[in-house]
C-alpha cells in the first residue's frame, strides 16, 4: 500500500512537472520567435536605410577610361550630365544634349533663341575661355573641347594645354577635332561619352548622305564652270579669309575658287583688303557674313554703298548673305553647323548640280541636329541668300 501510495504521488507530480516543461517550452518558443523576428526587422531596416546609399556612392564615383580624338587616355566618370564647353563646341554638344552646358558661350537674340531649347542658355553663366577659377566654380564632371589637330605641331600644343588645363582644374578634359571632315568621328565620341549612341549613328548617317557626298560631285564640274567667290567679313565687306583659312574652308569644299590672295592670320582671322583689291579680282560671286546679327551690316553695306557698285558680282546680282541662325553656318564658329552650311552652299554656287529641294533638307537637319520643327516658310526664311533690306 506503502508503495501505490508513492508510485501515485510520484505519477502526480511528474505530471505537474511535465505541465510545467510544456507550457515552458512553448512560452521559450514564442519568446525566442519574437527575438528573431526583431532581429530579422533590424537587419532589413539597416539593409534599406544604406544599401541605396552605397549604390549611389558607386555609381557617381563609378569612371571608365575614354581615348579621346588627341589620342589622349582620360579617365571620365561613366555617367555625366554637367559640361564645360568652349565655343568651338557649341554645335556638336546640342546635337546630343541640350542640357549638358553649364556655361554659355553666346549672346543670343530673339531671332537665334527662336530655334533653341531654353535650358541650352537659360540662367548660365556667360562663360567662353577657360579661367580656371570660372570652370572650378561651375562644377562641371568633365570638360569638352573643340580644337585643331590637323598637324602634328598643333597636336602637341593642344594635348600640352588640355593636360595642364586638367591637372590644375582635377577635371578630366575631352579633346574633340575640329575637323570638318571629322565630324562623323567626333559625334562617335560624344555619343560613347553621353551613352547617345543611336542618337549619334542617326547625325552621321545624315552627314554621310548630304555633305560628305558633296565632293563626288564637285569632281564631275569643269573647271571653266568653277565659279570665283570673295568671301566679304568686318563692318564694311572689306575683310577675307585665303583659301587655307579654316573660316572659309567650305568654299574650296563646295566647288568654288576663293579668289583672296592675302595673308592667313592666326585665330579669328579677317584679314583687311581694300576695294582696289577686290576690283582686281573680279570675282563671280560675293559671299558676305554679317556676322550673327540681325541688322546685316556687311550685306547692306556692299548692296548700298557707292564703293561697290561697280563691281561685277553686284551689277549681275551675284551678292549672297550667309545664314547664321541659330549658329553660323559656314563660320564663326567653324563647327558642325558647316553641314547644311556646305549643302546650302554647293545648291546656291551650283544649282545645275546639286538639284535636290534644299527645303526638305534644311526641315530634316533642324530636327535632327536642333531639336526644332520647322514649316515652310521659316524654312524658305533662313535659307533665303538675299535678304530683303529695304526696311533695315
Amino acid at each position: 500500500l506503502y508503495l501505490l501510495g508513492l508510485f501515485h504521488h510520484l505519477d502526480h507530480q511528474s505530471q505537474h512537472f511535465l505541465l510545467y516543461l510544456q507550457r515552458f517550452s512553448i512560452f521559450y518558443t514564442f519568446t525566442m520567435r519574437i527575438y528573431i523576428y526583431i532581429f530579422i526587422a533590424i537587419l532589413l531596416m539597416v539593409g534599406c536605410y544604406n544599401t541605396p546609399k552605397k549604390q549611389t556612392e558607386n555609381t557617381s564615383a563609378e569612371k571608365v577610361t575614354l581615348t579621346d580624338m588627341a589620342g589622349r587616355r582620360v579617365l571620365v566618370p561613366k555617367s555625366i550630365s554637367k559640361a564645360f564647353i568652349d565655343r568651338s563646341s557649341v554645335h556638336l554638344i546640342y546635337a546630343l544634349d541640350t542640357l549638358l552646358p553649364v556655361n554659355r558661350v553666346f549672346n543670343y537674340n530673339d531671332s537665334e533663341k527662336k530655334y533653341l531649347k531654353k535650358g541650352f542658355y537659360e540662367g548660365k553663366p556667360y562663360v567662353t575661355s577657360t579661367p580656371i577659377e570660372e570652370i572650378i566654380k561651375l562644377q562641371p564632371e568633365v570638360i569638352l573641347l573643340t580644337v585643331s589637330l590637323q598637324t602634328e605641331a598643333e597636336r602637341a600644343k593642344e594635348i600640352e594645354r588640355a593636360d595642364i588645363l586638367q591637372q590644375k582644374t582635377k577635371i578630366p578634359v575631352v579633346l574633340f577635332s575640329g575637323d570638318f571632315e571629322q565630324y562623323t568621328e567626333a559625334l562617335t565620341l560624344l555619343g560613347t561619352l553621353l551613352h547617345k549612341e543611336k542618337e549619334a549613328q542617326e547625325l552621321n548617317a545624315f552627314i554621310e548622305k548630304y555633305c560628305y557626298s558633296i565632293p563626288k560631285v564637285v569632281a564631275t564640274i569643269p573647271e571653266a564652270k568653277r565659279k570665283t567667290i570673295y568671301y566679304a567679313e568686318g563692318m564694311n565687306g572689306l575683310q577675307t579669309e585665303p583659301p587655307t583659312s579654316l573660316h572659309s574652308y567650305l568654299i574650296n569644299y563646295t566647288g568654288g575658287k576663293n579668289i583672296a590672295e592675302v595673308e592667313l592670320l592666326p585665330g579669328k582671322g579677317k584679314t583687311n583688303v581694300s576695294i582696289e583689291q577686290i576690283y582686281r579680282w573680279d570675282p563671280d560671286m560675293i559671299l558676305v557674313w554679317s556676322g550673327n546679327f540681325d541688322d546685316l551690316y556687311s550685306y547692306k553695306a556692299i548692296r548700298q554703298e557707292k564703293i561697290w557698285q561697280q563691281l561685277r558680282a553686284v551689277k549681275e546680282n551675284q551678292v549672297y548673305q550667309v545664314p547664321w541662325r541659330p549658329f553660323g553656318w559656314i563660320d564663326r564658329p567653324p563647327g558642325l553647323g558647316r553641314v547644311m552650311g556646305s549643302i546650302w552652299l554647293a545648291s546656291l554656287t551650283y544649282p545645275e548640280y546639286f538639284k535636290g529641294d534644299i527645303v526638305p533638307i534644311t526641315q530634316e537637319f533642324f530636327k535632327k541636329f536642333y531639336h526644332y520643327d520647322m514649316d515652310y516658310i521659316e524654312t524658305r526664311d533662313i535659307i533665303g541668300a538675299q535678304p530683303d533690306i529695304t526696311n533695315k
